[in-house]
């Protein structure tokens, strides 16, 4: 069974598939590195994701014990 955060962080390699690749501050959207977030990009996603599951996804399931 899933935890409530792994549901999220899943939501969030659903909503971008380089959720898990580091960006660095520098790069920018014309750097080397195309692909990825910074760390205030992923908690800005994660967040965002977490207040979908916890208003619309949450209150119609049932976590087993």
């Amino acid at each position: 069974m899933k935890t409530r955060e792994e549901i999220i962080t899943s939501m969030c390699y659903t909503w971008r598939h380089d959720y898990g690749l580091d960006k660095q501050e520098h790069d920018g959207p014309g750097g080397l590195i195309s692909a990825g977030l910074t760390d205030v990009e992923r908690k800005l996603l994660w967040r965002q994701m977490a207040q979908i599951f916890d208003n619309n996804i949450a209150p119609h399931m049932e976590f087993k014990q």
